[in-house]
């Protein structure tokens, strides 16, 4: 005998669909069919009609990333091809288009895009659209669009300014130019001249990143770096607390300020000290790197050498 709660449950299942279904025809979009509310991820779906293309990289191999929300991992290796594949994976009852992804080479250039973003859609189960990438790993790579990125392996420049979406940059060597209006921002060893990182809503995390030249901000979210290299640059948030530690060939007079908490440094030398701020010196002091927030606490101690 079926059980009450069971039956509840399964109408309001019912009832979720048929609403999702019916806003879906309204809008004259595409409904996919119920794929099995208890079935395992489909990994394979429509694989027919999703892009698998290969290029030949040319001499100065750029590559150009414009998915809006079709989420990214993009892997560098030795090879002297640029090749994309793209997935998609559902399950349940999930209603809306599929924005079609293309990519196109002109001479050195490959560009990988698609025409929007995806619909709005009903999702009872889940869903994901995802682009793997592999690349030369000296080839420029530039991010107009997408949803979350997941970059490795790159020897060359960085650059990726996206709407939304968290960004993941690892193994990476050569200068990094990031951003996200809403996300979280993690570089895993990075090494380069000039590292920027700047999110509108979210986290920072730095693990052995280390640069001349070190720019990284958040509106909203805590910073936290375990053996970050500084020279010259800012670490700054306008709202959480900040977790650093220094390596050992750090260069640079450390100026923290913490509007609304303590500053907190040990295993360093401290020039000047207060409950809110502190000046220390790295190395020799020949650069200089200020470290802020203006709501919590700032804990600063040493850590290894990069």
């Amino acid at each position: 005998m079926i059980s009450r709660s069971t039956l509840i449950g399964a109408l309001v299942v019912a009832e979720l669909a048929i609403v999702g279904l019916a806003t879906e025809a309204i809008a004259g979009g595409r409904v996919y069919p119920p794929l099995g509310l208890l079935s395992a991820p489909q990994l394979g779906a429509d694989a027919s009609d999703r892009l698998h293309r290969s290029f030949v990289a040319g001499l100065a191999p750029r590559v150009v990333i414009d998915v809006h929300d079709v989420d990214v991992v993009l892997q560098a290796d030795s090879g002297a091809a640029v090749r994309v594949d793209e997935s998609l994976q559902r399950s349940g009852i999930v209603t809306g288009e599929v924005v079609p992804v293309t990519a196109q080479q002109s001479l050195d250039v490959v560009r990988v895009s698609s025409s929007g973003p995806s619909p709005k859609r009903f999702v009872l189960g889940s869903f994901r659209h995802e682009l793997r990438i592999t690349v030369p790993s000296l080839a420029r790579v530039e991010f107009a669009s997408a949803g979350d990125i997941d970059v490795s392996g790159l020897r060359t420049k960085l650059l990726a300014h996206l709407p939304d979406g968290a960004i993941k940059v690892r193994d990476h060597r050569g200068d990094v130019d990031i951003s996200t209006g809403r996300g979280r921002i993690t570089m895993v060893d990075v090494q380069g001249s000039d590292i920027a990182a700047n999110t509108r809503d979210g986290r920072i995390y730095l693990t052995r990143v280390g640069a001349d030249r070190i720019n990284g901000t958040s509106s909203s979210g805590r910073i936290v770096g375990v053996d970050v290299r500084a020279v010259d640059g800012t670490l700054t948030t306008r709202e959480g607390r900040v977790v650093l530690s220094f390596t050992g060939n750090s260069d640079a007079i450390v100026s923290a300020h913490a509007g609304d908490g303590r500053v907190r440094v040990s295993g360093f030398t401290i020039t000047e000290s207060d409950d809110q701020r502190s000046v220390i010196r790295l190395g020799s002091g020949r650069g200089h790197f200020e470290v802020s927030t203006a709501d919590g606490p700032i804990t600063i101690t040493p850590g290894a050498s990069v």
